[in-house]
């Protein structure tokens, strides 16, 4: 029986400058994540995106390896 590895690469917001936006973003974070777990997905490696500073925006990002 040959086993089949699934990875996957999400790119998510997990902060922001405002509060009330960062506990927004990390809570649709958590909730995204959580439903890979529930599908058997793990956590490999995160990778963390630094602020451009030309940019107006103020979030921050990660990208998340998972593999199944």
């Amino acid at each position: 029986m040959k086993y089949k590895i699934i990875r996957k690469k999400l790119i998510l917001v997990v902060s922001h400058s405002s509060w009330w936006k960062k506990k927004k973003y990390r809570k649709e974070t958590f909730n995204i994540l959580k439903k890979y777990k529930d599908e058997g997905y793990k956590l490999i490696k995160t990778k963390r995106f630094e602020h451009n500073p030309l940019t107006i925006d103020s979030r921050v990002f990660k990208q998340y390896s998972l593999s199944k």
